[in-house]
């Protein structure tokens, strides 16, 4: 009997391979196709991550621990062409569950941390808009914030988002649209002070 090939819901890559056959080899223990997915995943996965905590150095390492998490669920991921949600889907808890674990240390501490040292007008100027917006991001209902950096940061489209949150796209369109807009105006709000 011929097996027909699954409908996939990402288009085939360069390499070759879809992630759900990576991962399948990963699971007999492959790691050249598991680094593989690494690196097709990992610059978006990172910016990601970076977004949803405010830093570079934190977000890289919040991807790394869901690379490793990854690595860890790879004999349980069952493949339906959805291993980009599923790694997002990780990635998100563990940004969540940082955020959560930064809220309660910073109410026990009283002093704020020290600024880095200043480099160039330029540099600070990039590294100031990045804050400010890391800072309006952050007024976002949860909801929005997270539908807004998985569709820019994770450049996840809506029905990846959609199966992802477990949400229908319309509502994920509706949360990505009305969170750019709410975004927009607290920008303009703190421009204007």
């Amino acid at each position: 009997m011929q097996r027909l090939p699954l409908p996939q819901a990402q288009p085939q890559p360069k390499d070759g391979r879809s992630d759900d056959e990576l991962m399948g080899l990963a699971a007999r223990g492959e790691r050249d196709a598991y680094a593989r997915l690494v690196r097709r995943h990992e610059q978006r996965l990172r910016s990601f991550c970076a977004r949803w905590c405010g830093s570079a150095a934190l977000g890289d390492e919040l991807a790394q621990e869901s690379f490793v998490e990854l690595w860890r669920r790879r004999a349980s991921y069952v493949p339906q062409g959805k291993l980009k949600q599923y790694l997002f889907h990780i990635a998100a808890n563990r940004c969540k569950n940082q955020l959560r674990a930064a809220r309660r240390e910073r109410s026990m501490l009283s002093e704020p941390e020290p600024r880095e040292a200043e480099r160039t007008s330029e540099r600070l100027a990039i590294r100031q808009r990045g804050e400010r917006l890391q800072r309006e991001l952050e007024k976002l209902p949860e909801l929005q914030r997270e539908a807004v950096l998985l569709r820019y940061s994770g450049e996840l489209d809506y029905a990846e988002i959609a199966g992802l949150l477990g949400a229908p796209e319309p509502t994920i369109r509706s949360r990505v649209f009305q969170g750019l807009i709410k975004l927009r105006r607290l920008l303009r709000a703190e421009q204007s002070r």
